[in-house]
């Protein structure tokens, strides 16, 4: 297995994250899981609470058979005041769902990495060196990695390569205009990123790169976040995978939406927030295969299209 050199840093900020996991995500367990908790000895207050936040699913599976519903605030009933899980703080974290145990843990028997959904993980790729991992990576993820890392030249241009080897060319297109019409698509198919990031592309292009100059002068090291966000993602994913094409559009629409949002970012914190928010989308969705349909729609799936992406 190969690790990547932060994982055995990360440490869950428990009460003093800013946003918790268990926040805004349906939560789901197994079978075993859940008649385990329904037959969990432990004190009378947290019973009734997992009695109510315990419901089975419409269509269940032995993996996917219920789920905790949330709280009218769209947080899990078991978070308690303090931010800690009161199922763990009274049984100890062995009784806990196995996605509580894991998350924000990427492992497989090939990888163990974190994804960036997580706050946490996000802070420590903000960092000015690069990705490292264990073992050398296997090919081809290892040659697209190396492309990613080469600091040579902008992160944008090392993009522009990738672009160029995998599409033919096509009609050019303005960096604002595509963005915004390939926003378009994304939040008519996706209610999560319509509300939490489509609205901010309604203001004029111009404040969008006023934006990202000030950012660029602000945070001379964000262009070596940038890089390890978008290396993370490759490692957990194992790319390009079986299309390499869909692979590297995804990439760039990665690269794109995370420089337009994090523009608007003014301190390390809000970068760190807007980030793991964003990878909410992108980690937990089919991102790859949606941007390039949305792409396609937009009639952008060609070098001069995708490289427009990548103005900035």
């Amino acid at each position: 297995m190969i690790y990547a050199d932060y994982f055995d840093k990360f440490k869950c900020k428990c009460g003093d994250c800013r946003h918790v996991c268990c926040g805004g995500w349906g939560i789901t367990v197994s079978d075993e899981e859940y008649f385990r908790l329904l037959g969990l000895d432990c004190p009378a207050e947290l019973r009734y609470i997992l009695d109510c936040a315990l419901a089975p699913v419409d269509d269940p599976s032995p993996e996917r058979y219920a789920m905790m519903k949330p709280s009218y605030e769209g947080k899990c009933r078991l978070l308690g005041e303090d931010g800690l899980c009161s199922l763990q703080v009274a049984c100890g974290e062995g009784v806990l769902p196995a996605v509580c145990r894991t998350y924000p843990r990427a492992v497989s028997e090939e990888h163990a990495a974190c994804s960036a959904s997580c706050e946490k993980t996000v802070e420590l790729l903000m960092r000015k060196e690069p990705l490292s991992f264990s073992s050398p990576l296997p090919e081809p993820l290892s040659s697209y990695v190396n492309a990613v890392q080469n600091r040579s030249e902008p992160l944008n241009e090392r993009l522009k390569k990738l672009v160029e080897n995998e599409f033919g060319r096509g009609l050019y297109y303005n960096h604002y205009g595509l963005l915004t019409m390939y926003a378009d698509a994304l939040a008519e198919a996706f209610p999560h990123f319509e509300e939490t990031f489509y609205r901010r592309l309604t203001a004029r292009a111009e404040d969008l790169y006023e934006n990202i100059e000030r950012f660029d002068r602000d945070f001379p090291d964000a262009p070596s976040w940038l890089e390890n966000l978008l290396v993370n993602r490759m490692f957990i994913t194992g790319f390009p995978g079986s299309d390499k094409k869909t692979a590297v559009c995804g990439l760039v629409c990665e690269y794109a939406l995370l420089r337009a949002f994090t523009s608007y970012c003014k301190t390390e914190t809000e970068f760190a927030d807007t980030a793991a928010e964003l990878y909410r989308f992108i980690g937990h969705t089919y991102f790859d295969k949606n941007s390039a349909a949305a792409i396609k729609l937009c009639g952008a799936d060609s070098a001069d299209g995708l490289s427009a992406l990548l103005r900035y």
